[in-house]
């Protein structure tokens, strides 16, 4: 009896331990962020103004939106929380699928590159540091990141634990912007879930133009698994901010995950009847006609991991741009790869700043 207790006491005590470390580690960003630069270039330095020298973006970009699936969902998996069955693939694939990300965009060498689900150290890449290797890849690229997943521990599932994760989205220019900036979604889980889940995030960078005004580039990943008004929330605030950049005449291009599917997208009953992950439609009046939604409509940007990459896969659409009226598309095309290396397909968008 003696014995029972001792270990009822033990498991009590390590469940306290363990959840007093969570709340002491919890993230808790502010509403605001100014982010430093980390690519180490000569007078960059977002934040710390000494030394801080903005470059003059071109009129005509090219700017590429990708979520790499942190390098871990390639197209060998399927995924627990989304009706799979792994948790994590193998260091060795895991590898692979980075540098077959890394060579895809020098492949198309995009003046803007906007990347979610990148991974700092966390367990489920195998602690490799995708930010210092994309760092290396492309040095003559100023980035930033924007964690928006940071947990000492995530216990799921119990039998293979998530473990640590660091995680964000990412932009890289090159040409130093005046200003990055993390700015923290409203939406909410509830607690002590919160310690454990996304803390979603806009980032966005403040460029210059030639004629002396800015451009404000940004790079989104919306609430996939809504609790309840998670995604409107998020999608209500980026309309008020994007708002009062029209108000103030400042172009815009807001990219990234919705987690939405666009305007004129007509879902098939295989993606909304999905009861793991179920996408919805993005609710423009929300975003207060300031801009309109820029995408591939011949071509699927993100499958579902249920099952591993094949042809039974549910396919749909999440990945495009928010445009405000000063930005002329020239062109926007999701990137074929057949899912290889991230359950995201790459979406290139080609641009020209209207003048006047």
């Amino acid at each position: 009896m003696h014995i029972v207790l001792y270990v009822l006491a033990a498991v009590a005590a390590a469940f306290l331990i363990f959840l007093l470390t969570a709340v002491i580690t919890d993230y808790r960003p502010a509403e605001r962020e100014v982010l430093q630069d980390l690519s180490g270039l000569s007078g960059s330095g977002s934040g710390d103004r000494s030394g801080t020298t903005a470059g003059v973006l071109p009129d005509s970009l090219s700017i590429l939106c990708w979520n790499i699936g942190y390098g871990g969902l390639g197209d060998d998996m399927d995924f627990f929380y989304d009706g799979g069955t792994q948790v994590r693939t193998s260091r060795e694939r895991t590898q692979a699928n980075i540098n077959g990300i890394l060579e895809e965009i020098r492949r198309h060498s995009p003046d803007i590159i906007l990347l979610q689900e990148v991974d700092e150290c966390s367990r489920r890449t195998y602690r490799i540091n995708e930010v210092e290797m994309l760092r290396r890849a492309f040095p003559d690229y100023h980035i930033f990141l924007g964690y928006n997943y940071k947990s000492f521990l995530v216990p799921i599932p119990l039998k293979a634990p998530m473990g640590r994760v660091a995680s964000g989205v990412v932009l890289m220019s090159r040409i130093a912007p005046e200003e990055a900036v993390r700015w923290q979604y409203p939406s909410r889980f509830p607690w002590p879930v919160s310690m454990f889940n996304l803390k979603r995030c806009l980032l966005t960078a403040t460029f210059r133009l030639a004629d002396g005004s800015s451009i404000v580039i940004g790079n989104t990943h919306n609430t996939a698994y809504d609790t309840g008004g998670m995604r409107t929330a998020e999608t209500r605030w980026l309309g008020g901010l994007t708002a009062r950049l029209a108000s103030e005449g400042t172009p815009f291009i807001i990219g990234g995950d919705w987690n939405q599917f666009p305007p004129d997208y007509t879902p098939s009953p295989a993606e909304t009847d999905d009861p793991h992950f179920t996408t919805v439609a993005l609710d423009t009046a929300l975003l207060q006609g300031t801009g309109r939604i820029a995408w591939d409509p011949s071509a699927r940007t993100l499958r579902h991991l249920n099952v591993p990459y094949g042809p039974e896969s549910v396919l749909t659409v999440t990945d495009y741009f928010y445009i405000s009226p000063d930005v002329r598309t020239d062109s926007v095309r999701t990137i074929d790869l057949s899912y290889r290396y991230s359950d995201h397909q790459p979406v290139l968008l080609h641009c020209r700043i209207k003048k006047g």
